[in-house]
């Protein structure tokens, strides 16, 4: 806000000096459109992240889905090897084969020690999942 400095001549020699506080209409209606811009592309970023989540929320169930579907029966019950890196591993399925396998990026990697009984996907070989150690993975 401007402030003015007003000078008035009263009759005599005596000079009176006033301050004034000018608020400038313009200013304020400037700042005011200023906000209300603002404030509707918050409301709009709002509406895009609320999108996103339900996107993000349907996703997230689909991909859930998957994982049931990839660990749904049959499986083959193998054992687990070595760990070549962060996505793949070296097991050796009930039938004697060895391969090289991607493992399922939910599971657990410090739970896969050698010799651990784990399902495989029954096409891929790939790691679905890793069995309770009770279970006897010589039984098919």
């Amino acid at each position: 806000m401007a402030t003015a400095v007003m000078q008035m001549q009263v009759e005599g020699p005596t000079t009176v000096t006033t301050t004034t506080e000018a608020s400038s209409s313009p200013d304020l209606y400037q700042e005011m459109k200023s906000l209300e811009r603002q404030l509707e592309f918050v409301e709009l970023q709002e509406e895009y992240l609320k999108d996103e989540m339900r996107h993000l929320q349907r996703e997230l169930l689909r991909a859930k889905e998957e994982i049931r579907r990839i660990q749904s029966v049959p499986l083959v019950i193998g054992q687990f090897n070595e760990m070549i890196d962060e996505n793949y591993g070296i097991v050796g399925s009930t039938a004697g084969s060895n391969y090289y396998v991607r493992i399922l990026s939910t599971l657990d990697r410090e739970a896969l020690k050698p010799n651990t009984s784990i399902a495989l996907h029954r096409h891929s070989h790939s790691v679905v999942d890793i069995l309770p150690p009770e279970s006897d993975s010589t039984v098919q």
